[in-house]
Protein backbone atom coordinates (compact mmCIF):
# COMPACT_ATOMS: atom_id res chain seq x y z
CA UNK A 1 0.00 0.00 0.00
CA UNK A 2 1.31 3.24 -1.36
CA UNK A 3 1.81 6.31 1.33
CA UNK A 4 -0.89 8.26 -0.22
CA UNK A 5 -3.47 5.30 -0.02
CA UNK A 6 -2.23 4.74 3.65
CA UNK A 7 -3.26 8.72 4.33
CA UNK A 8 -6.43 8.20 2.48
CA UNK A 9 -7.62 5.07 4.80
CA UNK A 10 -6.29 7.03 8.29
CA UNK A 11 -8.76 10.32 6.95
CA UNK A 12 -11.76 7.22 6.56
CA UNK A 13 -11.37 6.12 9.61
CA UNK A 14 -10.92 9.22 11.15
CA UNK A 15 -14.43 9.84 9.57
CA UNK A 16 -16.06 7.14 11.21
CA UNK A 17 -14.93 7.57 14.48
CA UNK A 18 -16.28 10.26 14.46
CA UNK A 19 -19.51 9.57 12.99
CA UNK A 20 -19.90 6.98 15.28
CA UNK A 21 -19.21 9.30 18.57
CA UNK A 22 -21.90 11.37 17.47
CA UNK A 23 -23.94 9.41 17.37
CA UNK A 24 -23.26 7.74 20.82
CA UNK A 25 -23.25 11.43 22.14
CA UNK A 26 -26.46 11.87 20.64
CA UNK A 27 -28.18 8.79 21.90
CA UNK A 28 -26.67 9.20 25.44
CA UNK A 29 -27.84 13.02 25.27
CA UNK A 30 -31.36 11.91 24.72
CA UNK A 31 -31.86 9.27 27.43
CA UNK A 32 -30.31 11.26 29.72
CA UNK A 33 -33.11 14.41 29.24
CA UNK A 34 -35.37 11.82 28.47
CA UNK A 35 -35.44 10.64 32.27
CA UNK A 36 -36.59 13.75 33.53
CA UNK A 37 -40.06 15.12 33.30
CA UNK A 38 -39.12 18.19 31.01
CA UNK A 39 -36.95 16.72 29.24
CA UNK A 40 -38.62 15.87 25.53
CA UNK A 41 -39.74 20.00 26.13
CA UNK A 42 -36.36 21.01 27.10
CA UNK A 43 -34.78 19.04 23.91
CA UNK A 44 -37.59 20.66 21.61
CA UNK A 45 -36.61 24.11 22.71
CA UNK A 46 -32.82 23.45 22.32
CA UNK A 47 -33.55 23.22 18.94
CA UNK A 48 -35.94 25.66 18.49
CA UNK A 49 -33.28 28.25 20.32
CA UNK A 50 -30.69 26.67 17.25
CA UNK A 51 -32.85 27.41 14.40
CA UNK A 52 -33.26 30.81 15.62
CA UNK A 53 -29.89 31.48 16.19
CA UNK A 54 -28.83 30.53 13.12
CA UNK A 55 -31.64 32.41 11.05
CA UNK A 56 -30.64 35.70 13.39
CA UNK A 57 -26.86 35.05 12.45
CA UNK A 58 -27.74 34.81 8.10
CA UNK A 59 -29.63 37.81 8.52
CA UNK A 60 -27.46 40.03 10.02
CA UNK A 61 -24.10 38.53 7.28
CA UNK A 62 -26.73 39.70 4.67
CA UNK A 63 -26.98 43.04 6.00
CA UNK A 64 -25.15 45.83 3.69
CA UNK A 65 -22.67 46.79 6.46
CA UNK A 66 -22.08 43.04 7.14
CA UNK A 67 -21.95 41.54 3.83
CA UNK A 68 -18.70 40.84 1.18
CA UNK A 69 -18.20 43.65 -1.12
CA UNK A 70 -19.91 43.34 -4.27
CA UNK A 71 -18.02 43.46 -7.86
CA UNK A 72 -18.61 46.76 -9.16
CA UNK A 73 -21.07 47.56 -12.24
CA UNK A 74 -19.54 47.77 -15.20
CA UNK A 75 -21.41 50.80 -17.00
CA UNK A 76 -22.10 51.12 -20.53
CA UNK A 77 -21.19 53.53 -23.34
CA UNK A 78 -24.24 55.28 -23.25
CA UNK A 79 -23.77 55.47 -19.12
CA UNK A 80 -20.40 56.34 -18.60
CA UNK A 81 -19.94 58.88 -22.02
CA UNK A 82 -21.99 62.88 -21.58
CA UNK A 83 -19.92 64.62 -23.67
CA UNK A 84 -18.65 65.07 -27.11
CA UNK A 85 -16.51 61.79 -28.40
CA UNK A 86 -13.35 62.66 -30.58
CA UNK A 87 -11.11 61.18 -32.92
CA UNK A 88 -8.17 63.15 -32.59
CA UNK A 89 -5.06 61.82 -35.13
CA UNK A 90 -1.88 63.23 -35.36
CA UNK A 91 1.87 62.64 -36.42
CA UNK A 92 4.52 62.46 -33.75
CA UNK A 93 8.01 62.44 -33.68
CA UNK A 94 9.19 58.69 -31.90
CA UNK A 95 10.65 59.57 -28.55
CA UNK A 96 10.17 59.00 -25.07
CA UNK A 97 8.29 60.87 -23.56
CA UNK A 98 6.17 62.33 -26.50
CA UNK A 99 3.00 60.30 -25.80
CA UNK A 100 2.55 62.15 -22.32
CA UNK A 101 3.20 65.08 -23.44
CA UNK A 102 -0.01 65.26 -26.11
CA UNK A 103 -1.52 63.27 -23.05
CA UNK A 104 -1.32 66.43 -20.97
CA UNK A 105 -1.92 68.79 -24.00
CA UNK A 106 -5.44 67.04 -24.78
CA UNK A 107 -5.97 67.19 -20.45
CA UNK A 108 -5.41 71.01 -20.51
CA UNK A 109 -8.47 71.63 -22.88
CA UNK A 110 -10.61 68.93 -21.16
CA UNK A 111 -10.16 66.17 -23.13
CA UNK A 112 -10.61 62.82 -21.21
CA UNK A 113 -8.65 59.90 -23.23
CA UNK A 114 -11.03 56.56 -23.16
CA UNK A 115 -8.30 54.79 -25.94
CA UNK A 116 -5.16 55.07 -27.97
CA UNK A 117 -3.95 53.29 -31.05
CA UNK A 118 -0.04 54.06 -32.03
CA UNK A 119 0.41 52.78 -35.68
CA UNK A 120 3.67 53.18 -36.97
CA UNK A 121 4.42 55.66 -39.86
CA UNK A 122 7.98 56.53 -41.56
CA UNK A 123 11.27 55.69 -39.71
CA UNK A 124 11.45 57.38 -36.49
CA UNK A 125 7.62 58.66 -37.06
CA UNK A 126 4.22 57.69 -34.87
CA UNK A 127 0.79 58.06 -35.91
CA UNK A 128 -1.37 58.49 -32.94
CA UNK A 129 -4.69 58.36 -33.00
CA UNK A 130 -6.75 59.26 -29.17
CA UNK A 131 -10.38 58.13 -28.77
CA UNK A 132 -11.49 61.45 -26.36
CA UNK A 133 -14.59 62.50 -24.38
CA UNK A 134 -14.71 66.68 -24.13
CA UNK A 135 -17.34 69.09 -22.56
CA UNK A 136 -19.85 69.80 -25.69
CA UNK A 137 -18.29 73.38 -25.81
CA UNK A 138 -14.67 72.03 -27.05
CA UNK A 139 -14.49 72.49 -30.61
CA UNK A 140 -11.96 70.97 -33.18
CA UNK A 141 -9.80 73.53 -33.98
CA UNK A 142 -9.19 73.71 -29.55
CA UNK A 143 -8.05 69.92 -29.98
CA UNK A 144 -6.02 70.30 -33.00
CA UNK A 145 -4.25 73.53 -31.73
CA UNK A 146 -3.26 71.89 -28.46
CA UNK A 147 -2.10 69.01 -30.12
CA UNK A 148 0.01 71.19 -32.47
CA UNK A 149 1.27 73.38 -29.77
CA UNK A 150 3.42 70.35 -28.36
CA UNK A 151 4.97 68.85 -31.82
CA UNK A 152 1.98 67.29 -33.06
CA UNK A 153 2.06 67.26 -37.57
CA UNK A 154 -0.53 66.61 -39.97
CA UNK A 155 -3.32 66.66 -37.07
CA UNK A 156 -6.82 66.42 -37.54
CA UNK A 157 -9.90 65.76 -35.26
CA UNK A 158 -13.52 64.40 -36.12
CA UNK A 159 -16.68 63.91 -33.99
CA UNK A 160 -17.13 59.96 -33.52
CA UNK A 161 -20.19 57.70 -31.78
CA UNK A 162 -19.92 55.80 -28.81
CA UNK A 163 -19.03 52.85 -30.80
CA UNK A 164 -15.62 53.85 -31.41
CA UNK A 165 -15.02 53.05 -27.55
CA UNK A 166 -15.85 49.34 -28.33
CA UNK A 167 -12.37 47.44 -28.00
CA UNK A 168 -10.72 46.94 -31.56
CA UNK A 169 -10.21 43.35 -31.74
CA UNK A 170 -13.85 42.66 -30.61
CA UNK A 171 -15.70 45.23 -32.84
CA UNK A 172 -13.27 43.75 -35.61
CA UNK A 173 -14.31 39.90 -34.99
CA UNK A 174 -17.95 40.98 -34.76
CA UNK A 175 -17.85 42.52 -38.23
CA UNK A 176 -16.10 39.27 -39.56
CA UNK A 177 -18.91 37.37 -38.18
CA UNK A 178 -21.58 39.49 -39.46
CA UNK A 179 -19.72 39.32 -43.28
CA UNK A 180 -19.88 35.57 -42.80
CA UNK A 181 -23.68 35.53 -41.64
CA UNK A 182 -24.58 37.94 -44.90
CA UNK A 183 -22.29 38.04 -47.36
CA UNK A 184 -24.25 41.10 -48.88
CA UNK A 185 -23.06 43.09 -46.12
CA UNK A 186 -19.28 44.44 -47.12
CA UNK A 187 -20.42 47.80 -47.74
CA UNK A 188 -21.61 48.31 -44.65
CA UNK A 189 -18.61 46.36 -42.77
CA UNK A 190 -16.32 48.38 -44.68
CA UNK A 191 -18.38 51.83 -43.29
CA UNK A 192 -18.36 50.65 -39.93
CA UNK A 193 -14.84 49.65 -39.84
CA UNK A 194 -13.06 52.38 -41.48
CA UNK A 195 -16.08 54.86 -40.33
CA UNK A 196 -15.99 56.08 -43.80
CA UNK A 197 -18.81 58.15 -45.34
CA UNK A 198 -19.55 56.34 -48.50
CA UNK A 199 -18.23 53.27 -49.91
CA UNK A 200 -18.90 51.19 -53.34
CA UNK A 201 -18.25 48.15 -54.89
CA UNK A 202 -17.81 48.38 -58.66
CA UNK A 203 -18.42 45.09 -60.38
CA UNK A 204 -15.72 43.58 -62.21
CA UNK A 205 -17.73 43.53 -65.22
CA UNK A 206 -18.92 47.30 -65.24
CA UNK A 207 -15.29 48.48 -63.58
CA UNK A 208 -12.30 45.97 -63.52
CA UNK A 209 -9.64 46.13 -61.32
CA UNK A 210 -6.71 47.63 -63.66
CA UNK A 211 -3.03 48.69 -61.15
CA UNK A 212 -2.27 51.39 -63.46
CA UNK A 213 -5.18 53.12 -63.48
CA UNK A 214 -6.37 52.38 -59.80
CA UNK A 215 -5.26 55.73 -58.76
CA UNK A 216 -7.54 57.69 -61.36
CA UNK A 217 -10.81 56.80 -58.99
CA UNK A 218 -11.75 59.62 -56.98
CA UNK A 219 -12.01 58.33 -53.46
CA UNK A 220 -9.77 58.12 -50.41
CA UNK A 221 -8.92 54.73 -50.73
CA UNK A 222 -9.36 52.62 -53.60
CA UNK A 223 -9.59 48.21 -53.12
CA UNK A 224 -9.51 45.82 -55.64
CA UNK A 225 -13.13 44.09 -55.29
CA UNK A 226 -14.05 40.15 -53.99
CA UNK A 227 -15.01 39.14 -57.80
CA UNK A 228 -12.16 41.41 -59.64
CA UNK A 229 -13.62 45.16 -59.58
CA UNK A 230 -13.37 47.42 -57.61
CA UNK A 231 -13.82 49.08 -54.20
CA UNK A 232 -14.00 52.40 -53.75
CA UNK A 233 -13.87 54.13 -50.04
CA UNK A 234 -14.27 58.05 -48.96
CA UNK A 235 -13.75 59.59 -45.73
CA UNK A 236 -13.26 63.16 -45.88
CA UNK A 237 -11.44 65.12 -43.10
CA UNK A 238 -9.49 61.94 -41.82
CA UNK A 239 -7.29 60.24 -44.24
CA UNK A 240 -6.46 56.62 -44.19
CA UNK A 241 -3.34 55.10 -42.70
CA UNK A 242 -1.33 51.95 -43.76
CA UNK A 243 -2.47 49.95 -40.93
CA UNK A 244 -6.67 51.26 -41.86
CA UNK A 245 -5.86 50.09 -45.23
CA UNK A 246 -4.46 46.54 -44.74
CA UNK A 247 -7.51 46.27 -42.60
CA UNK A 248 -9.50 47.27 -45.30
CA UNK A 249 -8.12 44.67 -47.69
CA UNK A 250 -8.06 42.12 -44.95
CA UNK A 251 -11.92 41.90 -44.68
CA UNK A 252 -12.44 42.25 -48.75
CA UNK A 253 -9.94 39.29 -49.02
CA UNK A 254 -11.97 37.62 -45.82
CA UNK A 255 -15.22 38.74 -48.56
CA UNK A 256 -13.60 36.98 -51.50
CA UNK A 257 -12.89 33.66 -49.53
CA UNK A 258 -16.32 33.73 -48.86
CA UNK A 259 -17.55 33.72 -52.09
CA UNK A 260 -15.28 31.25 -53.43
CA UNK A 261 -16.23 28.91 -50.89
CA UNK A 262 -19.90 29.11 -51.62
CA UNK A 263 -19.61 28.66 -55.55
CA UNK A 264 -17.40 25.41 -54.73
CA UNK A 265 -20.22 24.35 -52.36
Amino acid sequence: MTLQNTLRHHHHLVELGSLLATAGAADAFADVFGEHRHGIVLLIALGLALITTTVGHHVWLRRSDHAPPREPAVASADETVTGVVWRVRTEIDNTPGRLAVLAGALAAVGANIHGLDAQPAAAGVVVDEFLVETPPETSAQQLCDAVRAVGGRATCAVPTDLLALVDAPTRALDLAARLARRPDSLEAVLADLLEAEHVQIHPADAAPWDDATAGAWKADLVLRGPDGGVVTVSRPGLPFTAVERARARSVVDLAAAHAACRERG
